[in-house]
């Protein structure tokens, strides 16, 4: 995966914004208005383009801002009731 120009790439509409001096530690496009903290964007770039090689050939699902190539499993730490489920009933 291509780590390079990540800061300079604006992850929202993928602008290229330029080299920024390291004293600049806000990402702010000039095209979309997409503000973050430098790193976060920079993070979000790499994102995308992992999603983006991932996604390909591969049938992708979107839920609740993650993107998954396979249904969620049930949660094993969720905590389970110990009466079997049902309401109104004590063990």
């Amino acid at each position: 995966m291509d780590k390079n120009y990540t800061s300079q790439i604006c992850p929202n509409c993928r602008t290229h914004t330029s080299k920024k001096d390291l004293s600049i530690r806000v990402h702010n496009c000039s095209e979309c208005g997409y503000i973050q903290d430098r790193d976060v964007a920079a993070a979000e770039v790499v994102r995308n383009r992992g999603l983006e090689n991932i996604a390909v050939g591969t049938t992708v699902i979107k839920r609740t801002g993650a993107v998954l190539g396979v249904p969620p499993m049930s949660d094993p730490f969720k905590k389970q009731p110990s009466n079997g489920g049902l309401t109104g009933v004590y063990a």
